[in-house]
């Protein structure tokens, strides 16, 4: 039970921000010795305004150097998964079959039939494999040997 409610406390620190995180899902467990709390069935993660949905939400934890306090290292949602990242101007909006994330480097990769829209911006990436720098915002694509990656944009004519 007390490993159980350092769960609750460790997701205030999701991407060094102070929110509250709210996951529901079908089933739940953890296992100290790996770091590791997985969450599957209908698996739906909420942050501030961020979102993401899923069959399965792999979570891996680490111990704050500087705080000594437990916060996220990275996580894996696979399954049929979307997320929405609200930035300060803007809005992405995104899905594939997998996607993971690094709190560390705050990047994302979508992987398989991946889908990553700017909504302000009006462009959208589909790849295999898009990678996305939140914090760099930067982006690279990788199509699959079959599916070219497709880019699309509303440019204004004069």
């Amino acid at each position: 039970m007390k490993y159980f409610m350092t769960i609750f406390f460790l997701f205030t620190v999701l991407c060094g921000e102070e929110l509250d995180v709210d996951i529901t899902a079908n089933h739940f467990s953890a296992d100290k010795s790996k770091n590791l709390i997985v969450f599957t069935g209908k698996v739906a993660m909420l942050k501030g305004e961020d979102s993401l949905y899923g069959d399965k939400l792999l979570v891996y934890t680490k111990v704050d150097n500087k705080t000594n306090k437990t916060a996220i290292q990275s996580y894996i949602a696979t399954g049929h998964v979307n997320i929405k990242i609200k930035k300060p101007t803007t809005t992405m909006i995104g899905r594939g079959e997998k996607i993971t994330y690094d709190a560390d480097s705050m990047v994302y990769i979508i992987i398989g039939d991946g889908y990553l829209e700017d909504v302000a911006e009006k462009k959208s990436i589909k790849g295999e494999k898009i990678y996305y720098d939140e914090k760099n915002e930067n982006t690279n694509i990788d199509g699959g040997n079959n599916k070219p990656v497709q880019f699309k944009l509303k440019i204004e004519s004069k």
